[in-house]
C-alpha cells in the first residue's frame, strides 16, 4: 500500500505584467496613447498647419512651362482679338501637376497653395491664416481643402465645378456654400461676364485632366 500523500504541482506565479487585468489596462491606456496623439497630430495639423514646400523647376522646365503659359495666354486673347493664333502650332498643351504648383511658386503662392490632381477631377491645398480677432477659429492657421472638377460639357463647352469643400478635414454642408456644390460655375453670371474668363473659356477646344496632368487643346 502507497503511503505517499499524492504531489502538488507548484503554482505558477505569473509576473505582474502578464497577468490579464494588466494586460487589459495596457492595451487600453496604448489605445488612448495613440488616439490622444492622432487627435494632438490632427489638430497640429488641421488649424495650426505648417506652410506646404514649393515646387522649383529646372531652368529647361521653367522655359517649356513659360512657352505653355504663352500658348495659353494667346488663346484667351482668341476672342477679343480673333488676329493672334496660338504661339504653339499644334495647340495641345499638357500641364502636370508638378508644372502647376511650380507656378504657384512663382506668383508667391507655393507655401500656401498645392494642387494634386487625378483623373477629371483634383484637390487644392490653401493654407489660411485667420485673423486673431476672427470667431472661433481667429489666430489659428486653418487647412482649407478644395476638391473640384473640370471636363468639356455637353455642349463641348469648358465646365468646372466644385464637389466638397473642407476645413480642417471636416467637410462643409452645401448650404453654408450656397448650394454651390457640383454647379459648372462657368455659367455663374457674375463669374462668365468676366472677360478674362470669357475670354480663356472660348479659347479651349478640349479639356481633360488625366495621369496627374491636364491636358488643353486650344481653339483656332
Amino acid at each position: 500500500m502507497n503511503m505517499n500523500p499524492p504531489s502538488i504541482a507548484p503554482s505558477v506565479v505569473r509576473p505582474f505584467w502578464k497577468r490579464p487585468f494588466f494586460v487589459v489596462a495596457a492595451i487600453v491606456l496604448g489605445t488612448a496613447g495613440i488616439t490622444a496623439a492622432a487627435s494632438v497630430w490632427w489638430v497640429k495639423h488641421n488649424f495650426y498647419a505648417s506652410t506646404l514646400n514649393p515646387v522649383a523647376l529646372s531652368n529647361s522646365e521653367k522655359e517649356a512651362l513659360d512657352s505653355k503659359l504663352v500658348a495659353m495666354s494667346a488663346a484667351g486673347q482668341a476672342e477679343a482679338t480673333p488676329q493672334v493664333p496660338p504661339t504653339d502650332p499644334k495647340k495641345t498643351l499638357q500641364l502636370s501637376e508638378r508644372e502647376i504648383n511650380a507656378f504657384l511658386a512663382d506668383q508667391g503662392l507655393g507655401e500656401q497653395v498645392k494642387v494634386e490632381l487625378g483623373n477629371g477631377s483634383g484637390v487644392a491645398t490653401a493654407i489660411v491664416p485667420i485673423e486673431k480677432d476672427a470667431p472661433m477659429f481667429g489666430g489659428k492657421t486653418l487647412r482649407i481643402q478644395c476638391a473640384f472638377n473640370a471636363r468639356m460639357d455637353a455642349e463641348k463647352k469648358l465646365a468646372f465645378s466644385i464637389s466638397d469643400i473642407s476645413v480642417g478635414g471636416i467637410s462643409l454642408p452645401n448650404a453654408w456654400l450656397g448650394n454651390i456644390k457640383g454647379l459648372n460655375l462657368f455659367q455663374n453670371a457674375d463669374i462668365s461676364s468676366d472677360p478674362a474668363v470669357k475670354g480663356f473659356v472660348a479659347g479651349v477646344k478640349d479639356f481633360a485632366i488625366s495621369g496627374g496632368a491636364l491636358r488643353v487643346v486650344l481653339n483656332d
